[in-house]
């Protein structure tokens, strides 16, 4: 991992506090339809597996499975929503080699088991379009990964493009 040096950086976006807590509204919203996604795909795929592989009834089943179903979307939405807070003053993203900061908040994008798995421009419905970035890294049972989203600032379009191409030679 490097550490903060000028050639480190590659370019700052900021925004209004305006700007930036719609954002978060926005943000939040998405991540949590995600996790609620992730809940009902744990109960469909855990309820029939643990049913067959451990030969318990559906009762059981269920007293086991909808904690897991709660819990880990929750805690997940906990862990990945920690850097979107309101603010009121300026929010600030500066983008690094390796990770971004987030009103000071550091999220790696590189690292010994960590890579970037996808990076998209989306649409947002309520604020400016959104740089999604799927962060993968290596796990006991495989690889999972996260989403962050970052809005682009209107007269950034093209240098959020710029970044979609330079990490993509960056690995």
């Amino acid at each position: 991992m490097s550490t903060t040096n000028s050639k480190d950086f590659l370019d700052t976006w900021t925004f209004s506090a305006k700007e930036w807590n719609l954002f978060i509204k926005e943000a939040k919203s998405l991540k949590k339809e995600d996790n609620i996604y992730m809940g009902i795909a744990t109960l469909i795929v855990g309820v029939p597996f643990l049913m067959l592989s451990r030969k318990i009834t559906f009762l059981m089943t269920l007293i086991f499975v909808i904690p897991f179903a709660i819990l880990i979307p929750w805690a997940r939405n906990k862990i990945s929503t920690a850097h979107l807070k309101p603010i009121k003053k300026e929010a600030i993203v500066n983008f690094y080699t390796d990770y971004i900061t987030i009103n000071n908040k550091r999220i790696d994008l590189y690292g010994d088991k960590k890579w970037i798995k996808n990076m998209t421009i989306i649409d947002g419905k309520n604020v400016l379009k959104m740089l999604e970035i799927e962060i993968a890294w290596s796990t006991r049972k495989g690889d999972t990964f996260d989403e962050t989203r970052i809005p682009i600032p209107s007269n950034k379009i093209e240098r959020a493009e710029a970044l979609i191409e330079y990490y993509k030679l960056y690995a």
